[in-house]
């Protein structure tokens, strides 16, 4: 009887995170282009922050509250490419079900490497971000299961 109240509460909390993801727009080939540029500049805008600060020198106001800006443009479209491609890690994730881990955890584990290729997409190549991402959130999901298999 517990066991059974434990995997309808999985299931609620499943269906609750599917319809929290669902409510996050798709991207569109340009949309991933701009947003992987706003994560570049964010990118190279904290990079020089991190340098000018290094070097003890003090950029003007002006300048430095648009390095910040920029930085901040970045996280936001980091955040934004990630919440567009959370059905893609669930989706990838369903395929791994038959190994010991919990969905959820799957889910988790795969969303570690979705986090990974954000970060290292390169959008110049001209290929969709899903393609590049899928080989990083399996990637990611399979080390998962590996290491729980190992403890």
């Amino acid at each position: 009887m517990a066991k059974q109240r434990a995997e309808r509460a999985d299931e609620d909390l499943v269906r609750l995170y599917l319809s929290d993801i669902g409510k996050h727009a798709l991207l569109t080939k340009a949309d991933e282009a701009r947003l992987a540029q706003a994560i570049e500049d964010g990118n190279a805008a904290r990079k020089e922050l991190a340098q000018l600060e290094a070097a003890g020198e003090r950029p003007t106001v002006a300048r430095r509250r648009e390095l910040r800006l920029a930085a901040q443009g970045g996280d936001d479209a980091t955040q934004t490419f990630i919440k567009a491609n959370l059905r893609l890690v669930v989706s990838i994730a369903k395929k791994y079900q038959a190994s010991e881990l919990p969905l959820l955890d799957l889910v988790q584990e795969g969303n570690l490497g979705l986090i990974h290729a954000v970060e290292k997409f390169d959008w110049r190549k001209g290929f969709k971000f899903s393609t590049y991402a899928t080989w990083w959130i399996r990637q990611a999901i399979t080390r998962g299961i590996a290491n729980t298999g190992r403890t």
